[in-house]
């Protein structure tokens, strides 16, 4: 039985990776303070560079409020190098955590505190135990092409991870393919892709608004199995209604048949879906505008503690018909057997045949391909080139996931429609090469457009645990952040909006502040409490660097009430020409759409 399949393929690159540069992306890490992870396999498989990631460090966002999720991808999206499919999604549950421990959880229940490895806070965890196991007692998709790798039979094995390598407890085969045919616990928010045209196929198929099929069986059917056997030996879950129905197990003294059912649509809107935003090969930089890759998120009305972002980047060769999703690429153009070429044709597109002898066959590092067959004229030259090939890399998934933040319920005081935009800080400390491929300190969003009335939820976070090493000014290790108002403009330049702009981009100063200092309307206490790093919670001492104050700072929600523009520095991490943190919020008046 076919079931629906996206078979997500790409570029052969080793490191095409991605990562989440706000709100943080964890890339498995916790607090190591190394350049590098200290668990690649921690909570999820991202495939990225040890050196990627954030430190721990936790947000909270008000429900309705807007979040802009920010990225970058060491390949093209969005040109003719390569095809992209982006997905941006978000889970919550009441035992999702970062945990204390860079140690992976364990897949024996014994092994964890109390005997549930769901509840051992010290190991960090996004999907639950029966999630993993039931993926590793599920028969895989063996309708998918899997090129010619050893697979083995459960859904933890895939043509990226034929092995099964358990990362936490993600399922390989769902982490592989999207959209999935089975229930998971992931809601969509957003899928970005090179062809448009593929907008509402992904939005039917969301499980956001679709009912997802599997196989049920009795409660606690595998919890009463791993009991006798924790390796649940001679356990199969089917994949598919037929092979469902069709099972006959024993259970509680009965022979049974499960019963396939389809459920899990979460009732929500369909993910938004858009074109892939360009970014060009082997660079982790800006898009045209000068900024990130981006994407306004509007944060859900449901409030939970502890929730996370996951980002997967998919790149598909041009070898793979149709960016990888035409259907004929399937299993029946797997290899025969190992080290044997795959059916995929990259012969007829060049004049040859299939079967040649000219090297064009699609299969592990060919070591014999004849690029010129230059003959007559007393010439018979036949040149071999060697390609680098891994089939395995030929539909690949990267991967980064956030720390966990938890949404709250909007004040009272603040309307159900008025719109509150969060303005955080990204990157930590360190020059250009030590935090790469993170980056130096910056507000997120760096330019941030509101509507007089609209709120802005200034907060930020960082760690104490930065590499000994690392530059910056202040103590060793450690990231602080401020937002002081830049010195006045002191050439005007003409234009619109000059005669209501504070602060000068160019100037590396702060304003003098006074209780007459214009800052968003903020009072001077409250611009102290900027400044300074102070709120509830905090207290002075050693400022002159902020070495005092908490890696944690909230000003809370704040109403813009008149337009303008305000410019301002973090007079921490301003170091000219080593490293610039400057923001600027434009407000313009009620009703008008933000240029």
């Amino acid at each position: 039985m076919r079931l629906l399949l996206v078979v997500v393929v790409t570029m052969v690159m080793v490191q095409g990776d991605v990562y989440l540069q706000g709100p943080r992306g964890s890339n498995n890490r916790l607090n190591e303070q190394g350049r590098e992870r200290n668990n690649g396999n921690r909570m999820f498989d991202s495939q990225n560079n040890n050196r990627g990631g954030y430190n721990q460090g936790n947000l909270y966002y008000y429900t309705g409020s807007t979040v802009q999720i920010e990225w970058t991808n060491q390949h093209s999206c969005g040109n003719a190098n390569n095809h992209c499919e982006l997905v941006i999604q978000y889970m919550c549950g009441k035992n999702v955590r970062d945990g204390t421990t860079t140690n992976t959880i364990p897949d024996r229940q014994r092994n964890c505190d109390k005997n549930d490895c769901d509840t051992d806070m010290e190991f960090g965890m996004h999907e639950d135990f029966w999630y993993y196991k039931n993926c590793k007692r599920r028969q895989r998709n063996k309708g998918l092409y899997t090129a010619d790798q050893n697979m083995k039979e459960d859904a933890t094995s895939t043509r990226q991870n034929n092995g099964g390598t358990r990362r936490g407890y993600e399922c390989p085969e769902e982490r592989d393919h999207y959209p999935y045919w089975h229930p998971t616990h992931w809601r969509d928010i957003v899928v970005f892709t090179n062809d448009p045209k593929r907008c509402e196929w992904y939005k039917a198929e969301s499980q956001n608004v679709k009912n997802k099929g599997y196989c049920k069986y009795p409660d606690n059917y595998l919890q009463f199995k791993y009991e006798k056997d924790e390796n649940l030996n001679n356990i199969w879950l089917m994949n598919n209604r037929e092979a469902c129905e069709a099972q006959e197990i024993a259970h509680g003294g009965e022979l049974l048949h499960p019963e396939w059912v389809e459920e899990g649509a979460w009732d929500m809107p369909p993910p938004d879906c858009l074109p892939s935003a360009w970014s060009r090969d082997n660079h982790h930089g800006n898009t045209y505008d000068g900024f990130m890759n981006s994407y306004n998120w509007t944060v859900p009305d449901t409030a939970h503690d502890n929730c996370v972002l996951r980002l997967r980047y998919n790149i598909t060769s041009g070898e793979m018909s149709d960016g990888g999703f035409d259907p004929e690429i399937n299993a029946s153009l797997n290899a025969e057997e190992n080290n044997a070429p795959t059916g995929i044709d990259v012969a007829t597109i060049h004049g040859l045949e299939k079967d040649n002898d000219r090297g064009y066959q699609f299969r592990q590092n060919p070591q014999n391909v004849k690029v010129f067959n230059i003959q007559g004229q007393g010439s018979n030259v036949a040149l071999d080139l060697a390609l680098a090939l891994n089939t395995n890399q030929y539909g690949r998934t990267f991967e980064d996931r956030t720390h966990v933040f938890e949404i709250r319920e909007r004040p009272e005081s603040i309307p159900a429609d008025a719109k509150i935009h969060n303005l955080n800080v990204r990157g930590k400390r360190g020059n250009i090469v030590q935090t790469y491929p993170g980056v130096e300190y910056d507000y997120q969003p760096n330019r941030l457009e509101a509507e007089v009335g609209d709120y802005v939820h200034i907060q930020w976070t960082g760690a104490n645990s930065n590499p000994q090493n690392n530059a910056g000014q202040g103590r060793a290790g450690t990231d602080r952040n401020n937002i002081a108002l830049l010195r006045e403009i002191t050439y005007p330049k003409e234009g619109a909006w000059e005669d209501e702009a504070h602060g000068c981009f160019a100037c590396n100063y702060p304003g003098l502040i006074s209780n007459t200092t214009n800052l968003l309307g903020l009072s001077w206490e409250e611009q102290m409490m900027l400044a300074y790093h102070t709120n509830k919670g905090s207290f002075y001492g050693d400022v002159e660097e902020l070495d005092d104050t908490a890696t944690y700072f909230d000003l809370g929600p704040k109403r813009m009430t008149q337009a303008g523009i305000w410019r301002f520095m973090c007079t921490r991490n301003n170091n000219f020409t080593n490293r610039s943190q400057k923001g600027e919020i434009r407000v313009v008046p009620s009703g008008e759409t933000a240029a």
